[in-house]
Formats: structure tokens, sequence, C-alpha cells
């Protein structure tokens, strides 16, 4: 790996955790390049080795895993447009919500969208392989059964863990409303990583059609209508309308 080669985002182009990553790196400007794997597939595996996942960045000459470590190299690589505050009261705060969406939205997030549509094959792979070669569909509708056992230890996928899920998640947006208490932002008068963090590890609840890859039109899903008259889902929309911005990606 070359200090001088251009950054590398190894990542899903449909997972909520990589967008995370992509919009750190768009919102900054790094001028960097994707590669988007396939579920299931040699490289992907190997990157979940021993607990590994996506999304991974290769960055002057260092191999960056998790999301939120990927965001504060990048502060410490450009530090502005900053996503950090730099009030430390306020900094605190932003990476307590940054750690509180990871841990109380994403993981819960990934877990109800898939669960919702365990049965719903054909959506499942248009989902998977949105920026994929045409073959690779074909691949993964192979490998669909053996990748879904592996995904549901992984990651609990049952309908215990789907209906606790849910009720995670709808605290998350109750959380966003009280910390935003009618402001624009989740902490103080800007735009931040908890900002970023809740917006894009909760995309699949507004189907932003700012999302940078050509998503399948979303399916029926019950939990989606459940939440739709929570005012912190027209937030999520908000963000997304008005601080996703453009791709820095180089290819």
């Amino acid at each position: 790996m070359s200090d001088r080669s251009d950054p590398v985002l190894w990542q899903y182009s449909f997972s909520n955790f990589n967008e995370k990553a992509r919009w750190a790196l768009d919102f900054k400007g790094i001028a960097h390049r994707r590669r988007s794997l396939m579920p299931g597939g040699p490289r992907a595996m190997m990157f979940s080795r021993k607990g590994g996942t996506l999304p991974v960045l290769d960055l002057d000459g260092e191999r960056i895993v998790d999301s939120s470590r990927i965001i504060a190299a990048l502060e410490e690589r450009q530090p502005t447009p900053a996503l950090y505050p730099s009030d430390p009261e306020e900094r605190g705060m932003a990476l307590e919500l940054e750690d509180f969406f990871d841990e109380h939205a994403g993981h819960d997030m990934r877990r109800v969208g898939f669960w919702e549509e365990r049965d719903n094959t054909e959506f499942g792979l248009d989902f998977m392989t949105v920026d994929q070669r045409p073959v690779a569909r074909h691949v993964l509708r192979v490998t669909l059964p053996i990748g879904w056992r592996y995904v549901s230890r992984r990651y609990g996928f049952d309908e215990e863990s789907f209906q606790r899920s849910k009720r995670v998640l709808v605290a998350a947006l109750d959380r966003i409303e009280s910390e935003r208490d009618g402001r624009p932002h989740l902490v103080g008068d800007s735009f931040t990583v908890a900002d970023l963090t809740a917006a894009a590890l909760l995309w699949p609840m507004v189907w932003p059609p700012e999302y940078q890859y050509e998503l399948p039109e979303p399916p029926p899903s019950d939990f989606r209508t459940s939440v739709a008259g929570h005012p912190a889902i027209d937030w999520i929309a908000e963000i997304w309308r008005g601080h996703r911005g453009t791709s820095a990606a180089l290819g």
C-alpha cells in the first residue's frame, strides 16, 4: 500500500455504516476511490475474518476499520470542513451521540430492514447489487441461502431480535427530537458528526433521493409505515437534502 496513493474505500454500496464513511469523505471533499464488494464474495469474506467488517479505508499507508475510526482519521488528516465541534463540551456531546447511534440505531436498522424483507428475494438481490456487474446478481442468488444463515448467526436475525430492534429504533428517533429540541442540528448551530451519523445510519427510514446509488424502489414496510409520522423522519430527510452534497469519488 503506497502512502502516495489515493484513499481507497472498501464498501458495500447499500450499507448504512458504509454510507456514514462515504458521507464523511464527500463532506470533506477528499478524492478517493471506492471498491464495492459483493456480499459473500471472496474479498468480502476476507475482510470479515475474525469479526472484521466494512467499511475499510486505506489511507496514507494505513488500513482503518470501523466508520467512527475512519471519521476520526479524516478529521486528523483534513480538519476542515470540520465534523467535530471546536468547543470541547459540544465535541464531547457530538462524539457521544455518534457512539449512541452506532450502537442504538445502525445495527438495529440493518436487522429490521433485512428481517422484513427476508422472503423478498428479488428485492434483496437488487438491493445488494446496486452497483455490481450483472453477473453478481446471479452469483448472489446461488449463494444467498448460505449467506443468510451466516448473517443471521452473526447479526442476530430472528423474530425476537427484530421486535427488540423496532423498539430501539423508535427510541433513537425520540433521542433525535430530544437532543435537537426544535433546532436544525443535534449539537450546536452547525452540521456535525452527530447529524451525519444519525442521518446515514437511519437512511432506510426515508429512502432519500440524494442517495448516490440507484436503489430499487422500496417495498412496503410495516415498520416504516408505523414511524412515518414521527417528526424525526422529516429531520432525517432534511439533513440529507441540506448536507449530503456531491461525491468526491474518483471511481
